[in-house]
């Protein structure tokens, strides 16, 4: 059993590279998630089961958005968690569930593009709106069991040198460890192994296949390595610390340099796994040309209704001119009489006009009366 309580970790760059990161991720991903789940719902109306993976990938991206608020705090308060112990509990629990969660469901799409790439006609059946969505259902139903532990512990530790850690203790625990080894294996390699194994099959049969054109081919080939990418570059440098330190703890229990060394490093890979938030949406919504499609009509429709209320609601080069005068409209017709009151010395002027207009009226009454 370890007697120390707590290692001397400290970053210089928490209070900088975060933060800037997460708001970045939030201006940025807010938008494009609201546009990719309205994408995504435009393709299951298409009855195309693909959506309902996108769509669950989307509400994902869009829980972890909403928690970065206050994980940017936490942050500039150079690691100090001040909403205390349940706020930390669930905004830990959705900040690192989504990390699986995504993973998942990006798998999930590339089998699905696999099996309608080499398989067109024989799993038809599997590739149907409800089967994806029980194989969502699944998904959300593993990973929130499987991530669920650290909601029966405490979350905050706080150490000899004023930090208040939410959801990272330094030295870690053993049970914690344990977990870290099974996520690592089974929440991201397990996964993007499929996937690799999924790119594999594609390729092949875009190469078999003489009737798809060879722009299709590059598109279907960029679109699963792309997912391949978003798995590797987002989530791959993070696992590889979490699996170092995990080890490294099992190994040496008491051993803080270790943490020491790694503590900035960590936090940095943990920052950019937020990334897939961006990358996910600019995925299915640039490289899908259906769901690119849905946006820019999207997109379109919401520009030209802007434009429209901009200019009903802005006055025109007539009424800017005619500001502060006092109208008059005759029975049958739309058109404007003004009459400026100035200090000209018109007076009789404006009644003359007064009176014509008053004819004008008379006049048009009694042809409206004849009609």
């Amino acid at each position: 059993m370890c007697n120390i309580s707590s290692c001397d970790v400290d970053s210089k760059v928490d209070q900088f590279f975060q933060p800037t990161l997460y708001i970045i991720v939030i201006i940025l991903g807010l938008p494009t998630n609201c546009m990719a789940l309205w994408a995504a719902y435009m393709q299951v109306r298409q009855r195309n089961e693909l959506g309902i993976y996108l769509i669950n990938l989307s509400v994902a991206d869009l829980l972890y958005i909403l928690t970065l608020p206050l994980w940017i705090d936490y942050f500039l308060q150079h690691d100090v968690w001040i909403h205390g112990q349940e706020s930390c509990k669930l905004f830990g629990f959705i900040f690192y569930t989504n990390i699986y969660v995504s993973i998942a469901f990006l798998c999930c799409i590339s089998l699905d593009r696999y099996l309608a790439v080499a398989y067109p006609l024989r799993f038809v059946k599997v590739r149907r709106i409800k089967t994806a969505i029980l194989v969502s259902s699944t998904v959300w139903i593993i990973e929130i069991v499987a991530n669920s532990a650290p909601l029966f512990h405490d979350e905050l530790f706080q150490d000899r040198f004023n930090h208040t850690f939410c959801f990272e203790k330094y030295p870690m625990q053993e049970w914690v460890a344990g977990m870290n080894l099974y996520r690592t294996f089974l929440g991201f390699l397990a996964p993007w192994t499929a996937m690799l194994v999924a790119y594999r099959g594609i390729l092949a049969a875009v190469r078999c296949n003489i009737s798809t054109e060879r722009q299709e081919k590059a598109k279907i080939k960029r679109l699963a390595l792309s997912l391949i990418l978003i798995v590797l570059l987002c989530f791959g440098p993070y696992h590889i610390l979490l699996l170092v330190r995990s080890v490294m703890f099992l190994r040496k229990p008491c051993d803080c340099s270790s943490e020491e060394t790694l503590f900035a490093a960590y936090h940095v890979t943990l920052a950019l796994t937020s990334l897939n938030c961006v990358a996910d949406p600019i995925l299915y919504c640039f490289v899908n040309e259906g769901a690119r499609n849905d946006v820019s009509r999207a997109l379109a429709s919401l520009m030209s209704s802007a434009c429209r209320r901009r200019s009903s609601s802005s006055p025109s080069h007539a009424d800017i001119l005619n500001a502060g005068s006092v109208t008059m409209e005759t029975p049958l017709s739309t058109k404007k009489q003004s009459c400026v009151y100035a200090n000209s010395g018109k007076t009789s002027s404006y009644k003359t006009e007064l009176l014509v207009m008053k004819e004008e009226c008379l006049q048009m009454t009694i042809l409206g009366v004849k009609k």
